[in-house]
């Protein structure tokens, strides 16, 4: 990508029933120091007016509405399927952006052709954050604040529909590493995010961890790791699952995923030895720095 070069780039917004947070959304965009940009928002059926005070006070946006909910990773493919730009940027509906992060995200996929995705620095407005950090490669993102180049879904595909909602991008990621992409991780591209009042306690957020990421596994490791894989998904969320009260919802994700073994086992499209080594590699990475860290070692 030529350094002067400034490519289309479109904001994709999923919401639903959040019409004050979606209008301090794009309000955010629109005051990016970039150009051109793009906005598409999918409405996902809300019922507080949102689909029609924005197409009445944004004539800009481009905007779609849904019959019903789909769950976040078919919303947002329907948002990114919209979207005309080479490189789109999903935004959560209840976040917004540093006024520089469009234009930080552009260029660093101009400086790294191999990274597929910028995932940005997530902050809570009050926060005092540092945004000089090094960039670093990175094995997943948050598929709500990060900037990912067109060219990626239509090689690597799209999220799996069938998830509803959470473990979308690791399921992304992995069919993006075999196509020889990357994921840069870049402080210095910022959303601010209120402090989620959503408890990750959440027994559904165990449940569909557990089978999406049993999901994934099924369809898309390497036939010798579907075993292995599966034992550590299971001993892992069904453990978490104890330790929080939640063991049915933890073992219903299990059983939903076991219910769906035949249809999960024809849709097997399993990515190439090497990308597995290469994400347990960086999952093995990723622990390390964060203990360290958490230690106060350098």
């Amino acid at each position: 990508m030529d350094i002067n070069y400034r490519p289309l780039v479109s904001v994709a917004i999923l919401t639903w029933n959040r019409i004050e947070h979606v209008v301090k959304a794009i309000n955010s965009v629109l005051a990016q120091d970039y150009h051109p940009i793009e906005i598409v928002v999918v409405d996902s059926a809300s019922n507080d007016g949102t689909f029609d005070y924005i197409s009445q006070n944004y004539p800009q946006v481009k905007i779609v509405r849904l019959h019903r909910n789909l769950g976040c990773p078919e919303g947002r493919n329907v948002a990114l399927a919209n979207c005309s730009g080479e490189i789109i940027y999903s935004l959560d509906d209840d976040g917004w952006l540093a006024s520089d992060t469009v234009s930080i995200c552009v260029d660093r996929f101009k400086q790294h052709p191999d990274a597929g995705v910028v995932a940005c620095q997530i902050v809570a407005p009050d926060d005092d954050v540092s945004r000089e950090g090094e960039d670093d490669w990175h094995y997943t993102f948050s598929g709500g604040a990060s900037a990912i180049r067109k060219r990626v879904l239509e090689t690597a595909g799209y999220y799996p529909s069938d998830f509803f909602r959470q473990a979308e991008e690791g399921d992304l990621a992995l069919r993006m590493f075999e196509y020889g992409y990357r994921i840069l991780r870049c402080p210095a591209a910022i959303m601010y995010h209120e402090r989620s009042p959503i408890n990750r306690n959440d027994k559904l957020f165990l449940y569909y961890n557990c089978r999406n990421e049993l999901f994934t596994v099924l369809r898309l490791y390497p036939l010798k790791y579907v075993f292995p894989a599966m034992i550590q998904k299971v001993v892992t969320w069904n453990y978490l699952g104890l330790r929080r009260s939640a063991f049915f919802y933890s073992i219903a994700g299990v059983i939903s995923a076991f219910v769906r073994l035949p249809i999960l086992l024809r849709m097997r499209k399993p990515v190439v030895h090497d990308v597995v080594i290469k994400l347990w590699s960086m999952k093995k990475s990723a622990r390390y720095v964060s203990r360290r860290a958490s230690s106060g070692r350098t």
